[in-house]
């Protein structure tokens, strides 16, 4: 039996992260896969990129990640602030990380990215429509050239679900430290293979200390304080000035 447990969106939410990671371990998770977003909004982006460099067996590039480590080839902009947070050589890492991860799991090409196959600013939500749901699984501008995956898992929207058609499964995994569904918790999937059998998907959601979490943001200061206490504190997606 494999384990592979995939998190995303920690938006610098250090305690979290840390949450889930010790409940996937505890899961018998045999490596962990971020989607990207680790960074930006919360005010601890060096300590999780920290933590996801020593416990991720992938890393794939988010939207966030690209605008702080890139801002001048993004599409919007966001404040200084969190460059200077992460340190010159965490800003060097998130620019290095690739766009896509593939692997052969139980039998099935599972693919990993934050957004969709095109861009990690490109977001495809529950419910498109079937064109724009086979473009998950088919190469993109993004991808480049890649064979037609059978399982996709992505971050992006910070909302859990699965969506199955024509034989394949298209896979959100949630926000691991700003869930947007109503629910404060924090969020991650668990994939399952043993032989050739494709793999199952558990959704699973662990608690974590917001208060704590709230505390630091407030002695941090970070630019969007009260938007991100607000969005911890009752797992609501708020009006923005920049993008998710």
């Amino acid at each position: 039996m494999t384990r592979i447990a995939v998190v995303s969106d920690m938006h610098g939410n250090l305690s979290a992260f840390e949450a889930v990671l010790d409940d996937a371990r505890s899961g018998g998770a045999d490596a962990i896969w971020c989607g990207g977003d680790l960074v930006g909004k919360g005010p601890r982006g060096r300590a999780v990129v920290e933590l996801a460099r020593e416990a991720c067996e992938v890393t794939v590039r988010g939207n966030w990640d690209e605008v702080i480590a890139d801002p001048a080839a993004a599409p919007w902009q966001t404040s200084e602030w969190y460059r200077e947070e992460l340190g010159a050589e965490a800003v060097a890492w998130l620019a290095g990380l690739p766009f896509h991860h593939d692997a052969a799991l139980g039998g099935a090409l599972v693919r990993l990215f934050h957004a969709s196959a095109a861009s990690v600013h490109h977001r495809v939500r529950w419910g498109a429509d079937d064109a724009a749901f086979d473009a998950m699984f088919a190469a993109g501008e993004g991808t480049g050239p890649v064979p037609d995956a059978d399982l996709v898992v992505y971050g992006d929207l910070h909302d859990q679900f699965l969506d199955i058609r024509r034989g394949r499964r298209l896979v959100n995994c949630g926000s691991a430290g700003n869930a947007l569904d109503g629910d404060t918790s924090a969020a991650y999937v668990l994939l399952e293979a043993a032989g050739e059998v494709p793999p199952s998907i558990a959704f699973h959601r662990v608690r974590y200390d917001v208060d704590a979490e709230v505390a630091v943001a407030r002695a941090a200061g970070s630019p969007m304080l009260e938007h991100w206490i607000a969005e911890l504190s009752d797992g609501r997606h708020r009006s923005r000035l920049a993008a998710p």
